[in-house]
């Protein structure tokens, strides 16, 4: 089918827009669809044939519309104005990759120095926790200042 004819079956003008296709296929489908007509077989084998129509019709546009756009960004390419956009939007994409990188190796960083201090500290307080056990009392009870106490001293009896 060419695509005269599909614009034709569709009821739309030649430069009719991608939506509107789709938009008169969805109109013509509700009209044409033959369950609308399940209590009249005539009627029904009509709907039918005409929706097999309507649907080459519609894919024979769609393929011409996709095979058009295909061809379109290349021409838009070759445009002297759209290429200072496309350098510039390739340099903020490639600046955003490499903050981003940076980003996330600093966070990295920065989370495995907090886990190791964290780390340290809980080690630093096991440890001060070992070496302190002896400190709070004297080995010799009750000696007071003059390391007098219990033990024998001279000159009393």
């Amino acid at each position: 089918m060419d695509i005269e004819q599909s614009f034709e079956i569709l009821e739309l003008d030649r430069g009719a827009s991608k939506d509107e296709i789709k938009q008169s296929y969805k109109d013509i489908v509700a009209v044409w669809h033959p369950d609308r007509f399940y209590n009249n077989p005539r009627l029904k084998q009509k709907a039918e044939e005409k929706l097999k129509e309507v649907n080459v019709a519609y894919d024979t546009l769609k393929s011409y519309l996709s095979s058009e756009q295909r061809m379109e960004p290349k021409q838009e390419k070759a445009q002297p104005d759209a290429a200072p956009y496309d350098k510039t939007e390739a340099v903020v994409e490639a600046g955003t990759g490499i903050a981003l990188s940076l980003w996330s190796y600093l966070s990295s960083l920065f989370q495995s120095v907090v886990t190791d201090v964290k780390t340290g500290m809980e080690q630093g307080s096991l440890d001060q926790s070992q070496r302190g056990a002896g400190r709070g009392r004297r080995k010799d009870k009750g000696m007071g200042r003059r390391g007098g106490g219990r033990g024998r001293r001279k000159g009393r009896g």
